[in-house]
Formats: C-alpha cells, sequence, structure tokens
C-alpha cells in the first residue's frame, strides 16, 4: 500500500520561514529535516539579498565624500593659572611638630602604650613606659622613629603609628589693603583664612600681586606672588598655599584707572571684601561747608561726601577732583576724579569708595580751563549745592531783602519779583566776597542791557552774593568797604556787614538814606 502524505502550506512571507524551519525540526528526522531547514534558509538568505538589492536600487545616491569636509577650527579659550609658578621655598617643606600640635600615637597590640593630645608649649609629650619624649622640630616619620626606638628596649619591634590630628595655629601678620592690618593665629593656614581674619580686603587693593613674605632659617627673605583675582573670573583652581609661622601678607595698593573697572566690580563683590563700615572723611575746596564728615555705613562714596558736605560750588572743577589718602606705610598718595566727564558725556559714574582718614578736595575751576566746561549743566546736577543764599538791598524795597534762589540761577533771576525803580536799572552792582583775597570785589551791571538779551550783564550767582541797587547806594557802600572798613577776614565778616546796614541804615546813610533813590 502506498502512502502518499499531502502537506499543504499557506503561503508565507519571507521573514517567516526560519521560524517554520525551527518548528519543523521537532516532528522528523534529523536527517531528512537538516535538509529541509537549509532549503528554507536558504531562501530567506536570497530573499534577503534581493530585499536589500532593491531597496538600494530605489534609494537616492549620495556624493561620494572623497575628502573630508574642512571644519574651520575655533579658538578655544584656555584659562592660564598663575599660581602654578610656586617659589621652592614655599614648597617641599615637611611639616615640623611643635607645641600645641594635637597628635595621636598607637602602639598595636598594646592599647595602653597609646597616646593621643597636645604636644606641651616645651614640646613634649609623656608617653607610658618610656616617660617624657620631645617632639619638637620632628617630623611625623622622625617622631615615629624616635617612640620606636625608645619602645623597643622594652617591646621587641613595637608596631607605633604616629598622626597628626590636628595642626597648631599659626601667627601671620596682615597689611597692606585690608580692613584691619595686624597679627592673626589661623588655625586653618591658608591665604584666604588670613584676609578673612583682617577683616577683608579694601576696595582699593590689587588682587593680583598679593604678597606672602616668609623668613627662611638663613635669615633671607623667600617671596610668593598670589593672584586671587584671576581664579574669581575665570573659575580655576585657586592657589593652594601653606602658611608657616611669621609669614607675612601683604596685599598692595591698586591705582584706580579706567581700565580696572571690572576688577574693582569683582573685588567689590567677592566673599572676602571688607563690609563697608562707617567712614570719617575730610572734605574740603570748593564746596558749600568745607569740613569733617561722617558718612553712615554703606554710604562711604564720594557722591555721599559731597553731599554731607552741601555740595559743591560753581566754581568747582569736576573733573580734577582728587582723593587723598595715606597707606599703611605712612605714604601717601592721590587719586585723580573726572565727576565732570559722565555728566557731559551721559555715561556711567564712578562712585569713588571712601575710606577712614580719606581727604577729598574740590580745586577751583582755571578760568584757562573753563572753555569747555559747561556751568549750566553743573548747575543743573545733583553734585552741586542745590540753593544759594543770595540779598538785594535798594531803597525800593525797603532796605535788604534775603531770600533762596536755586543754584545756577542768574542775576535777573534774583531781581525777579524785588521792586526795584525803573531808573535804578542801569545802576546795580553784585558785591562777592572773595575768598582767595580776603576781601569783597565788585562788579557793575546793565539790568536793562541784560534784559535785552546781552549775557554778559547776566552772570551766573554764587552763594552769598549781595545785589545793591540805585547809584546812591552802590557809591556809599563802595566806598564804605574799600576805605572805612578793614578788610574782612572771611565771609562771615562780609553778611555782618550787611546785616549791620538793615539794622542801621539810618545811621549810616544819613542824612540821604531815605527818600532818595540815588538818582
Amino acid at each position: 500500500m502506498k502512502l502518499t502524505n499531502h502537506i499543504h502550506f499557506p503561503p508565507l512571507k519571507l521573514p517567516h520561514l526560519n521560524r517554520i524551519a525551527l518548528i519543523m525540526a521537532t516532528f522528523y528526522p534529523a536527517t531528512w529535516l537538516l535538509a529541509f531547514t537549509a532549503i528554507f534558509w536558504g531562501l530567506n538568505a536570497k530573499s534577503e539579498i534581493f530585499l536589500a538589492e532593491s531597496v538600494s536600487q530605489n534609494l537616492p545616491t549620495l556624493p561620494s565624500a572623497e575628502k573630508p569636509l574642512s571644519q574651520p577650527q575655533q579658538d578655544i579659550p584656555t584659562n592660564i593659572n598663575p599660581n602654578l609658578e610656586i617659589n621652592p621655598a614655599f614648597t617641599n617643606r615637611t611639616y615640623l611638630l611643635g607645641s600645641a600640635d594635637q597628635i595621636s600615637i598607637q602602639v598595636r597590640r598594646f592599647p595602653d602604650l597609646s597616646f593621643a593630645g597636645s604636644i606641651s608649649p616645651e614640646g613634649l609629650v609623656v608617653l607610658p613606659l618610656i616617660g617624657t619624649v620631645n617632639l619638637s622640630g620632628l617630623t611625623v616619620e622622625k617622631a615615629k622613629q624616635l617612640i620606636y626606638d625608645r619602645l623597643n628596649k622594652f617591646i621587641k619591634n613595637p608596631d607605633v603609628v604616629v598622626s597628626l590630628i590636628v595642626q597648631r595655629p599659626v601667627t601671620v601678620t596682615v597689611t597692606g589693603q585690608v580692613a584691619r592690618p595686624g597679627f592673626y593665629p589661623l588655625q586653618t593656614p591658608q591665604i584666604s583664612a588670613a584676609i578673612f581674619a583682617a577683616g577683608g580686603t579694601n576696595s582699593t587693593a590689587d588682587l593680583r600681586d598679593i604678597v606672602v613674605r616668609r623668613t627662611l632659617t638663613n635669615g633671607t627673605f623667600a617671596e610668593q606672588k598670589i593672584d586671587l583675582l584671576t581664579p574669581l573670573q575665570t573659575g580655576i583652581a585657586p592657589p593652594d598655599l601653606r602658611l608657616e609661622d611669621g609669614d607675612a601678607i601683604i596685599v598692595p595698593y591698586q591705582q584706580v584707572t579706567s581700565d580696572n573697572k571690572s576688577d574693582r566690580d569683582v573685588a567689590a563683590r567677592y566673599s572676602l571684601a571688607a563690609a563697608q563700615g562707617i567712614v570719617q572723611v575730610t572734605v574740603t575746596g570748593e564746596v558749600a561747608k568745607p569740613g569733617f564728615y561722617t558718612l553712615p555705613a554703606g554710604s562711604g562714596r564720594i557722591s555721599a561726601a559731597l553731599v554731607a558736605a552741601g555740595g559743591t560750588t560753581l566754581k568747582a572743577d569736576l573733573r580734577e577732583v582728587k582723593v587723598r589718602r595715606i597707606l599703611v606705610d605712612g605714604a601717601t598718595v592721590e587719586e585723580p576724579i573726572d565727576l565732570y566727564t559722565p555728566l557731559a558725556n551721559a555715561t556711567e559714574l564712578f562712585d569713588f569708595p571712601l575710606q577712614n582718614g580719606d581727604a577729598i578736595v574740590v580745586p577751583q575751576l582755571d578760568a584757562a580751563k573753563s572753555r569747555d566746561y559747561d556751568l549750566n549743566l553743573i548747575s543743573r546736577s545733583t553734585l552741586i549745592k542745590p540753593r544759594i543764599y543770595v540779598r538785594v538791598l535798594s531803597y525800593a524795597s525797603g532796605g535788604l531783602s534775603s531770600f533762596y534762589i536755586e543754584n545756577g540761577s542768574r542775576f535777573l533771576d534774583a531781581l525777579n519779583g524785588v521792586a526795584v525803580n525803573a531808573a535804578d536799572l542801569r545802576k546795580i552792582a553784585l558785591f562777592r566776597f572773595d575768598r582767595e583775597q580776603g576781601r569783597a570785589i565788585s562788579r557793575k551791571l546793565d539790568a536793562k542791557a541784560a534784559l535785552q538779551g546781552d549775557t554778559t550783564q547776566n552772570p551766573l550767582l554764587e552763594d552769598n552774593d549781595v545785589i545793591v541797587v540805585g547809584r546812591n547806594l552802590v557809591e556809599r557802600i563802595g566806598y564804605v568797604i574799600n576805605t572805612v572798613t578793614q578788610p574782612f577776614r572771611d565771609v562771615l565778616g562780609f553778611l555782618l556787614f550787611f546785616q549791620q546796614l538793615r539794622d542801621g541804615a539810618q545811621n549810616l546813610f544819613l542824612p540821604n538814606s531815605r527818600g532818595t533813590s540815588g538818582k
């Protein structure tokens, strides 16, 4: 009987052929099935090759890249660490034990012989079994060897471990541009700890050239420059320098220039900057009230000092303001401050930070340099005295009139609102006290010409000016000032003179003191 096996396979997708071949391997004899499986795998391989060729024919061709495309090379900024070059005198120095060092001495297998504590002021420790041991001036390894030799007389080959637990404080000197120069013990022998102990650096400290000075055993000095500013600006590692007893940290002074503004900004905001406390300064020169002033904490700036002194006068040259400062070593430095150019050019004003003992000198404007100096601009600024006190003496107004007027006002502004006879408009004089000459000076003015636009007859007024109206008064006062009275000592004497005119005008100008206009 002939058996015929009819096996019907449904249409299969090519990716399923491998799976079918593995399933059939469980039902048929190994010899026949291996051949059958190979056929299926061959069909699958050919189908994958066919699919790959068809896909590759349908894909768009890419241009051949015979030469790699050259990418433009960009300059990558590299931060150069200025603190890498360390003087050998500040490196390769093994730590020597001394008084107040806290150490641990362990003798393994013999815990009763261990020790933990501080080295005495004499440099000694007292250990069980061996007694007093002098460790002053020894390294940790030499101290270990010394203790080993002493114990070896009682214990064969003792296993000794010596460790420095807490380093003794070091005493250093911090001087220069810091808040409180002096001598400071440091538990952490680092530059940052020394500056922090001294209250921080001042705003004029040069953080790029800090100097650490060390006295060597042979009596000579070694110096190491430290740059603290570059790590703040670039993020590189700060200097890792261990201070020793007797080291001196010197923070130098940095002259103020427009080029180092960014350096000053960083130095004023970083964590070791000195806190702004109360500042006592002297303000002199062309200001309303020269004298000594105490500026509250946080307001120690040149603008605050000028405001405290009542503002500058119109005679001041704000381009050449100077700040005089005495340094720790006794040297005197002057910082030129230009307060005018930022106003004229509408740029940022550098409000110079002040320190205790600073002197602000506001010079007088030189007539030869006043051509490019805008007094109208200055008169409207916040740096100048906001109001001035002016007096007008005339018969028409009933005597002496005194009033405040905005600084920057002119001659005609003072006459506005004051009773003046029309016949006296051409017979007016302006009296002013000249502090340099120590006497009163006068200038004749024509109000009619000023009203017609003659700017030479309409000058800017200054504090304590006195305007005298009428020929009779002008001549009489001029005669009294020039011939009768002695030269005034100061502006107070000048003002008292006109105060007496108001209080006793009849006695001074009899018999024509009243009822005449000076025609």
